[in-house]
């Protein structure tokens, strides 16, 4: 209610002021109000008590009474104030028996990080998907972290978070080890320093100087006659076996090799048998004695430990042939400095030249021809033959870009110079040496620039190409030859079928 005070007037017993009774029910109303909102109506429930410093008002399940905040009953909002103790006095949050301390992320989730309440000890999950993921390390210089996407924890300085490596990591992980050198590790290898590139490298323990075990294999392998063995371990053993005859022995530092059987006579044959062409020698006994005797225009002499064995005629001289025979005739050396003469016949030429000698048949011509024509027999620039199948006319072909094609042979007169016109018959086969090659590809064509012709063309355009005529061609077909190149236009000139 609002506030009610009792007037009591201007002054003593004017009769300006509140009645008895209107005082009283004022004052009934205020003592109502206080029972109410600070009791149960009947009985006040604060007791102010003694109190101290520090303590406040706390309800102990009848009345207000003055006390400590040693417990909430709902959550503390700090509001973005701070839990600042006094006089650099501690902070301690002490939970009951094994209760936890935890560390919450947010309003959700689970909290990552807590004290255990059973043992003490502080405990978190710090764990990252991707190194990406990680904060900033100049923020959280000397954090702890593992990132689960490559399976490696990490601590942060002030240069980059830095890789740990653990017992399960593999030691070349370390700076100051490169296991790549020497296309990497192999069985029995040891790692030694290299002080030029400072840092250790695999390689095999073969000097055994510096660092290792005080036990090294004294060998690597061994080879007999037959068989070998290698060492595998700092304590394998070599033994040294006797053979038929042979006994070993070590002492100390010395093996000895001993034969036990008998030497034999002090004297042995130095031959079994010596053969020769006809006839052989046994020895039989260690005194026996073998003669070397010169034959003809041989003879042998001994002097010292030397045998010495001399042709003592002169050289003969040998001839290179005993007798040739040819188709006719025949012919027979007669002294080592005879000689052959091979000489060519009719179509043949024969040619020495050092160690080699060079026989070439020439085909002869009628008079009148020459190797490009001869009846039906055809020969390239080569002298070769090309085989046809009728009687057939060529010419031979050079190009130039600016003025044509020019023919030469065939009856082709030289006034005709350039691009003249050519009349074919049909069921003749012609032939077109183009000797110009792939500069002016010689094509045959229904027009110009028109398809080319295939039916009867065989052969190269950019070399040898015949053409028989069908049968089929009305006479009068005009066709075309051109050069298969487009830019040179002025390469052109009519076949005229007749």
């Amino acid at each position: 209610m609002a506030k009610q005070n009792l007037n009591i007037g201007s002054s003593a017993n004017d009769g300006t002021g509140d009645s008895l009774r209107d005082g009283a029910i004022k004052l009934n109303s205020v003592i109502d109000e206080l029972y109410t909102n600070l009791g149960n109506d009947t009985n006040l429930q604060i007791n102010v008590g003694s109190p101290s410093a520090g303590q406040f008002l706390k309800w102990n399940g009848s009345q207000f009474a003055e006390g400590a905040l040693d417990s909430l009953t709902s959550d503390l909002d700090v509001a973005g104030n701070k839990i600042i103790s006094s006089s650099s006095g501690d902070i301690t949050i002490q939970p009951n028996g094994t209760g936890d301390i935890k560390f919450w992320a947010g309003g959700t989730g689970a909290a990552l990080t807590y004290v255990d309440g059973a043992d003490g000890k502080l405990k978190y999950s710090n764990v990252f998907a991707t190194a990406g993921d990680l904060p900033d390390n100049t923020v959280h210089h000397g954090m702890f972290a593992y990132v689960s996407g490559d399976t490696k924890a990490r601590f942060a300085t002030s240069g980059g978070w830095v890789n740990i490596i653990s017992e399960s990591s593999s030691i070349g992980l370390l700076s100051d080890v490169d296991l790549t050198v020497g296309g990497g590790a192999s069985d029995g290898q040891v790692l030694k320093w290299d002080g030029t590139n400072s840092y250790w490298y695999p390689a095999n323990d073969e000097t055994a100087t510096g660092g290792g075990g005080s036990t090294q294999n004294l060998f690597e392998t061994v080879n007999a006659d037959s068989g070998s063995t290698t060492a595998s371990a700092a304590t394998d053993t070599l033994t040294i076996a006797g053979g038929t005859n042979i006994s070993t022995s070590i002492a100390g530092d010395t093996v000895t090799i001993a034969m036990t059987g008998t030497l034999g006579a002090p004297d042995q044959n130095v031959f079994t048998t010596i053969g020769t062409d006809v006839n052989s020698k046994t020895a039989n006994s260690a005194s026996t004695t073998v003669n070397f005797v010169g034959g003809t225009g041989i003879s042998t002499d001994v002097a010292g430990d030397n045998l010495t064995i001399t042709n003592s005629s002169p050289n003969v001289v040998q001839n290179v042939l005993q007798g040739i025979a040819g188709d006719t005739g025949s012919y027979t050396a007669n002294a080592s400095d005879s000689t052959v003469t091979i000489s060519g016949g009719g179509g043949v030429t024969t040619a020495l030249s050092s160690n080699t000698l060079t026989i070439t048949a020439e085909l002869s011509m009628r008079n009148g021809q020459n190797q490009n024509e001869n009846g039906n027999v055809i020969f390239d620039d080569n002298g070769e033959f090309e085989r046809v199948i009728g009687p057939t006319i060529g010419w031979n072909i050079s190009g130039s870009t600016s003025n044509g094609y020019s023919f030469t042979g065939a009856g082709m007169p030289a006034s005709l110079t350039w691009n003249p016109t050519i009349y074919l018959y049909r069921g003749f086969t012609y032939r077109f040496n183009n000797q110009s090659g792939a500069s002016h590809p010689f094509k045959i064509r229904a027009s110009a620039g028109g398809s080319d012709i295939t039916d009867g063309v065989s052969g190269d355009d950019e070399g040898v190409q015949y053409y028989t005529v069908p049968y089929s061609l009305a006479a009068g077909t005009n066709y075309k030859y051109q050069c298969g190149i487009p830019s040179h236009s002025a390469m052109i000139g009519d076949l005229v079928i007749v």
